[in-house]
This record gives structure tokens, sequence and C-alpha cells, in this order.
């Protein structure tokens, strides 16, 4: 069990496959945007907040040798990371492509559904369930901390480091979709058949509201970012703590499912999310990518 003053034994100063991901996202993105600048009107408050970054992750590498809560903050630092590459990937939509590409997603869910299902499933909507349904929305938040957490507090370093180098790594390859394939979600291309409000819910309806508001964009549809992190999560923690995996599933469902009905995401959005949860994470299960074994940083 894990306990300060403590330190688990990854403090050597390599970085880790976390580590080298945001350094090549921050680098690779600053490189383009110094390229396309006349493309983004913030590009280069982008680059220099990108810079920013790869030098409080330096940082953090190197100060996590002295001290174990360095390390801890070394170890956590992605859940913030992922918040600042969210919102900026949002800013970067029209880098390669001159407008939403959600035409597409929308002529194939026709020829499936007679009825778009954030429509469809609007029509059946009730406090309950939109509450329920935001249950199952808010756990995206938290699912990370739960299962990253139950590791961690166990010293299952090695589990830790694969849901987190999974989980980033998921996202890494979400990012790189929004820029060549941005769109923007059926809130916006449907908005005319939304003609009827979600019913207001409880207190996580006004959480996810909440969040939302403050931190959500207008973008990065495709694929659920979302439920991409939500699967990686649960697969790791069935992998190695099955009863915890069984008690966040029916959460995850309830996610992929809030998803459409809160008019956040289409139907393909939720299942390419779940691909682009699911085959990261069993790469970095398989060892195909992550950090190495034999690499102080990656333990048993």
């Amino acid at each position: 069990m894990w306990q300060p003053g403590r330190r688990p034994s990854s403090f050597e100063c390599w970085p880790n496959f976390t580590d080298r991901v945001y350094y090549a996202w921050f680098v690779g993105t600053s490189v383009l945007l110094a390229l396309r600048a006349q493309r983004s009107e913030h590009a280069w408050t982008l680059i220099g907040i990108n810079l920013t970054c790869c030098l409080v992750i330096a940082s953090l590498q190197k100060l996590s040798r002295w001290s174990v809560w360095w390390q801890l903050l070394h170890d956590w630092y992605p859940l913030f990371a992922f918040i600042v590459c969210f919102e900026e990937v949002s800013w970067l939509s029209f880098l390669f492509r001159g407008g939403w590409q959600d035409y597409y997603l929308l002529a194939f869910e026709a020829r499936v559904f007679s009825v778009p299902p954030t429509v469809w499933l609007g029509q059946y909507g009730s406090p309950v369930l939109t509450e329920l349904f935001e249950l199952g929305y808010f756990s995206y938040f938290i699912l990370l901390m739960i299962v990253g957490g139950r590791f961690y507090f166990v010293e299952n370093w090695r589990a830790f480091r694969q849901v987190m180098d999974a989980t980033v790594f998921s996202y890494l390859l979400c990012y790189l979709f929004f820029l060549v394939f941005p769109t923007e979600g059926p809130a916006h291309t449907l908005a005319a058949l939304h003609n009827f409000p979600i019913p207001g819910g409880g207190p996580f309806h006004w959480a996810v509201g909440l969040i939302q508001k403050n931190a959500g964009v207008h973008g990065n549809a495709f694929p659920s970012v979302h439920v991409a992190g939500a699967v990686v999560s649960l697969f790791f923690a069935w992998r190695y703590a099955p009863k915890l995996g069984f008690a966040l599933t029916p959460l995850v469902i309830l996610l992929c499912i809030g998803a459409v009905y809160d008019r956040y995401h289409y139907i393909s959005d939720v299942a390419a999310g779940a691909v682009f949860g699911l085959v990261p994470a069993w790469m970095v299960l398989r060892g195909w990518v992550g950090t190495r074994a034999g690499r102080a940083d990656n333990l048993a």
C-alpha cells in the first residue's frame, strides 16, 4: 500500500511513455502552428502554452527523483494536461480543413436510422432518465482517478503505468483525428430537429451542465474522447480488478447513451470512441507501445 514518504521506484530521470507522447504533441503542434500561423489567430499564444507545458513536464520529470510528492505530481499531471490539450485542439479545427465534416456522418447514419438517434432518444426524455444518463456522463471525469488511483494505492505500478499510457495514447489518436476530420456534433448540425429541451434532472445534470458551460468546446466530436478514455479505464479495471470493472461497467454504458441523449455526439462518435479506446489499451497491454519493460519506471 502506497504511503507518503515511500517513493515508488520510478524516480530515475528518464521520460516515460506518457512524457514522450506529450512532448511529441506539444512540439509537433507548435511546429504546425508556426508553419500555418495564418490559419489560426491564436497560433503564437498556443505555441507559448505548448512550450510552457513541455517545461513543466521536464521539471516534474527531474524533480520526481527528489521527493515522493514530486513523484506523485509527475505520475498524475496528465489529469491536467488532458484539459489543456482538449481545449487547445478545438482551436485547431480548421488548421487543415476548411469546414466541418459532419455531413459524412449524417449521411451514414441516415442510411441506418430512420430518425436521428439524438432526436429519437429525446422523444422519451424525462427528468429521471436525464439524471441517470448524466450520472454516467459525469463518471467520465472521475473514472481514471478511480481506476488509476486503485492501482496506485496498492502499488501495482505496472497496471498504473499501463492505464495512464493507454489513456494518453488514446487521446493523442483522437486529437490527431480531430485535426484531419473536424466535426461539431448533433447539437449544432441537428439543432432544427431538437425543438424540445432536454428535461431537467438533479445534481448530476447541473454538474455536467456547469462543466460543459465552462470547459466545453465547439468541435472535437468524432471520435468521442470521453468514450475512448472511459473504455481504457474500464479495460484495465477488468484486467487487474474485475470487481471494480463489474461495478464501473453500468456507468460506462450510461455514459455512452448519455453522450447521444445530451446531443453531444452521434452514435458514430460513440462507436469510434470505443474503438479508439480498445485498440490503444490492447496495444499497451501487449507491450507494443507504452513504457518499456526494463526501464526504471515500468514496474511489476
